[in-house]
């Protein structure tokens, strides 16, 4: 052992930094239960590699429980809301996010929002009913876009066309070409015949300090990592082994922690203040139609029915 106390300032921080690159990684204690939702995020210690990881089961569960989604649209969902967070995570942490999918495929439409910091996220697809067997493929060539606010900023909306090989791949091919950030995006389902038993997901990123080498090192790891939702247990939730697989080679700690959530923002005054947007002729019409105005959320499944009376009032000068 080196007599440490003729070092110099230089020689004491060269030993200060290899013994904590060579040391086991710190870990944000406690870690949740397999029944809480979660998403982490971890950096090796030279700063090569960034790691994120998030488990959205329960969300994903409550989202297609409301939707009444077959188990083809709740895998669908899952991969989209794992997806949704990891991207937005890995963008602004503290933005509010929007990524939207207009798929040709039978899937349709797909949509995911997060609020700011852990205020909640929703999402909807536009055939909750979809069978790929009996519909065709649920993913199909198209748009993808992006938009993403900041309370001290405007809208920052990005968009590219993606092909046709799943939500992970789409959102990986957007981060390389739309915000030129090398990362990997792997989503998955787990099922026990029509039960969702996980709902997981991985984005993994070289950072400006990384190298080609930092790259293929990570490459050659993700075979033998293995499936994520196979290395959350009830003893190691947050699959803490299957990271170290993940990064080995590399010195890591888990640095950050989120808990995702579902949360829905309609209400009736937001549905009667979109109301109250349209042309005063459209209000007309569905007044003089003597009918009530029943809408649908397409995020919660909530129907709201505003009275004739209601939709007069829209007609009203307001004071």
């Amino acid at each position: 052992m080196a007599d440490e106390s003729n070092e110099s300032a230089t020689e004491r921080y060269k030993r200060q930094r290899a013994e904590r690159l060579a040391g086991p990684p710190d870990y944000l204690e406690p870690a949740p239960p397999l029944t809480r939702d979660t998403m982490w995020r971890g950096l090796t210690r030279a700063g090569e590699i960034r790691l994120l990881v998030a488990r959205t089961t329960q969300t994903t569960a409550h989202i297609a429980g409301r939707l009444h989604a077959s188990r083809d649209a709740t895998r669908i969902l899952g991969e989209l809301i794992s997806a949704g967070l990891l991207v937005r995570s890995t963008l602004n942490p503290y933005a509010q996010f929007q990524m939207l999918l207009r798929n040709p495929g039978s899937a349709g439409r797909l949509v995911v929002d997060v609020w700011e910091g852990e205020e909640g996220l929703r999402a909807a697809i536009a055939h909750p009913g979809v069978v790929e067997e009996r519909d065709g493929p649920l993913i199909h060539d198209g748009l993808l876009e992006v938009v993403r606010v900041t309370r001290d900023s405007a809208a920052y909306r990005s968009s590219l066309q993606y092909a046709a090989g799943g939500i992970g791949a789409a959102v990986t091919e957007y981060l390389m070409r739309s915000e030129q950030i090398v990362a990997l995006v792997n989503v998955e389902t787990a099922f026990d015949g029509g039960r969702l038993l996980a709902s997981v997901g991985y984005l993994v990123q070289l950072m400006p300090e990384g190298t080609r080498a930092d790259l293929d090192r990570l490459l050659a790891n993700v075979d033998a990592a293995g499936p994520l939702h196979l290395g959350m247990t009830e003893d190691d939730p947050d699959g803490r082994a299957w990271a170290s697989r993940l990064l080995d080679g590399f010195g890591w700690d888990q640095v950050a922690r989120e808990t995702p959530r579902f949360k829905c923002r309609c209400s009736r005054e937001r549905l009667l203040a979109a109301l109250a947007t349209l042309p005063r002729e459209d209000i007309e019409e569905l007044v003089e139609s003597g009918e009530p105005t029943v809408s649908t959320c397409e995020y919660c499944n909530e129907t709201y029915t505003l009275s004739v009376p209601e939709l007069q009032m829209l007609l009203t000068p307001q004071q």
